[in-house]
């Protein structure tokens, strides 16, 4: 199975993903994304961000080869449904 690496794109730059996970599927990769953006979204917001700077941000979804397979923003991801 493949691994994928969801690095962290915000207002203080890029943050690597050093570990990734393994995923069966892209599906899975992006409700997994889906799922930690919704988390690190309601975590800013309890400790007083504003609703923009919580969304500020993206994830760039990269392969073991380092090719960008998905980017997926905050705004993007809070929208969308996820199953646990």
């Amino acid at each position: 199975m493949p691994r994928y690496f969801l690095n962290l794109r915000d207002r203080d730059g890029f943050h690597r993903d050093f570990d990734g996970d393994v995923f069966d599927s892209m599906d899975e990769v992006r409700n997994d994304a889906v799922i930690g953006i919704k988390q690190i979204v309601a975590d800013a917001l309890g400790s007083g961000a504003t609703l923009s700077e919580a969304l500020d941000r993206s994830f760039e979804v990269v392969d073991e080869t380092g090719m960008t397979v998905l980017t997926i923003s905050f705004a993007e991801g809070v929208a969308s449904r996820s199953t646990p």
